[in-house]
């Protein structure tokens, strides 16, 4: 998410109304950084709170439209309700958006970590600088959220003008991954140290290797697991019942279509949404 005419124009229309409140800016900008929002939070919560005035208004007039065409109290409670609805959500949508994204970009980088790493150590091995090495890994996009964090360190050395230890201590302030936080902390206490780089990023490497063995193999498990739950209960447990209550409404003169509709439609749609959820927060992550 970049900064936008739109985003600028929210800022400039409620700059005065965010100037009557004490924010900590340091810590707002840490958290849009760390979720990849190129704004600062002046302009990001400008932008939140026009969308929500607008998203009431939009919803007011549509349900105000509807209660036109078919009056009645039910309609004239839609107006209040879902208003409110749009209002609240919206509000949660994009006050959560900062820390999950965050919580997202920590998790890819985390995850490629051990594989950027080994390609650091490589070039280490060579002679290469700090700097010249993480100029090299931004230019890499196989390695995801870490190109980025990358290039935020290239960024501040080769056009700020700012030194390596400096560039990498910020880079800790903004980062969203511990792990990538601990790598980097490691790399400053080394070069301060006068110790070898290329050992402590071998030593990094074998762990990080071996951990991610560790964590593949645990999902992989968890997606065994996943995988026979998904057989049972949604294919397996379904036909069954079908079959059951079948013979049972031949037996007994009779078949209630509407518990098979019911089936159907709501408990089947809802069993594969909730094994995508399982999936998607994390059980299921690349292997």
């Amino acid at each position: 998410m970049k900064s936008t005419k739109y985003t600028r124009f929210c800022r400039r229309l409620f700059a005065k109304t965010f100037e009557r409140f004490d924010f900590s800016e340091t810590n707002k900008n840490n958290m849009l950084e760390k979720a990849d929002i190129a704004m600062v939070y002046q302009e990001y919560y400008s932008m939140v709170l026009m969308n929500i005035i607008l998203g009431f208004i939009s919803s007011f007039i549509s349900t105000s439209m509807l209660y036109l065409i078919v009056p009645h109290q039910i309609t004239s409670l839609l107006i209040l309700i879902v208003s409110s609805l749009v209002m609240v959500g919206t509000s949660l949508y994009y006050i959560s958006l900062p820390g999950s994204k965050a919580k997202s970009r920590g998790k890819k980088i985390d995850r490629n970590l051990p594989y950027a790493a080994n390609f650091i150590n490589t070039m280490s091995v060579a002679g290469i600088s700090p700097a010249e090495i993480f100029e090299a890994l931004s230019n890499v996009k196989l390695y995801g959220e870490i190109q980025k964090e990358a290039q935020k360190i290239t960024t501040e050395i080769s056009l700020m003008g700012i030194d390596t230890i400096t560039a990498l201590r910020n880079a800790i302030t903004i980062s969203p991954s511990d792990k990538f936080k601990e790598f980097i902390q490691g790399i400053l206490a080394t070069i301060q140290s006068g110790s070898e780089l290329s050992q402590y990023f071998e030593r990094c490497v074998d762990r990080y290797m071996t951990r991610d063995l560790m964590d593949r193999k645990k999902n992989l498990d968890a997606l065994a697991i996943m995988a026979e739950s998904f057989v049972v209960t949604v294919i397996a447990f379904p036909l069954f019942l079908v079959i059951i209550i079948s013979i049972m409404g031949l037996t007994s003169g009779g078949i209630d279509y509407i518990f098979l509709y019911l089936i159907a439609f709501m408990i089947l749609p809802l069993s594969y949404f909730g094994f995508y959820m399982m999936m998607s927060s994390g059980m299921g992550e690349q292997v």
